[in-house]
């Protein structure tokens, strides 16, 4: 979209809301990140699923990727309270385990390091994380953990320590400490991790538009308007 037209539209759209509505957006934005990205490989409960989903987008973690090798998944809005509607969730849908190869090969070219969530000896500590490039952290689902599959591709794997006799957390209070321990770090240790401008105006117009009824046809009302006032110029 033509950067003069998007934010022309978001001064209209800006113009509907209170400015309570308005800066809160504005704060949400700010604090809103692509450099953590969250992998549910065929996770089998949906309620863990949107229990992440939730827990991250309170967290500013925008993108989602779930594979759906074996078990499918239909958003819900009980448990996410919500989420679901300020996130980007990208699905894998395919057969077998292909979905696992193509997810992780696509972050990849992104440029984002894979690292897999496992109780191995070897495995590193939350501590230890790497955070000068982009990561995807992996979840694997509750009966079998991370596939084979997925350690083979990953650049690493990473576990949370347990002191007590049982030998895992539920798959959703895991992702919720390591979502909280790789946020806190990277806020305050890297300095790219923030929306770019771009993207930034991106998500602005966005979330504007899902704050109203019928956004459309306001955007093609606008639109012309703009057109009009172009040709006027």
């Amino acid at each position: 979209m033509d950067q003069k037209l998007q934010q022309f539209l978001i001064e209209k759209f800006s113009s509907f809301l209170s400015e309570e509505r308005k800066n809160y957006i504005e704060k949400v934005l700010q604090n809103r990140t692509e450099y953590i990205q969250v992998v549910l490989e065929d996770l089998i409960d949906p309620h863990n699923v949107n229990a992440i989903l939730r827990t991250g987008e309170c967290m500013g973690i925008q993108h989602y990727h779930i594979i759906e090798n074996q078990y499918p998944f239909k958003i819900g809005r009980g448990v996410s309270k919500g989420a679901t509607k300020w996130i980007d969730i990208h699905q894998y849908e395919g057969s077998g385990e292909r979905n696992t190869i193509h997810a992780i090969e696509q972050l990849k070219a992104q440029g984002f390091k894979i690292l897999t969530t496992s109780l191995g000896v070897e495995d590193k500590s939350l501590n230890s994380i790497d955070l000068t490039e982009p990561l995807a952290i992996v979840f694997g689902n509750e009966k079998e953990g991370v596939s084979q599959k997925a350690k083979d591709l990953a650049d690493g794997s990473i576990k949370i320590p347990i002191y007590g006799f049982t030998e895992s957390y539920n798959v959703s209070v895991a992702a919720a400490i390591l979502m909280q321990n790789l946020i806190e770090r990277m806020r305050k240790e890297v300095g790219n991790w923030q929306f770019s401008a771009e993207i930034y105006q991106n998500y602005q117009l966005r979330w504007l538009k899902k704050c109203m009824a019928m956004p459309d046809y306001y955007q093609n009302y606008f639109v012309k308007a703009f057109e009009q006032k172009k040709n006027y110029d």
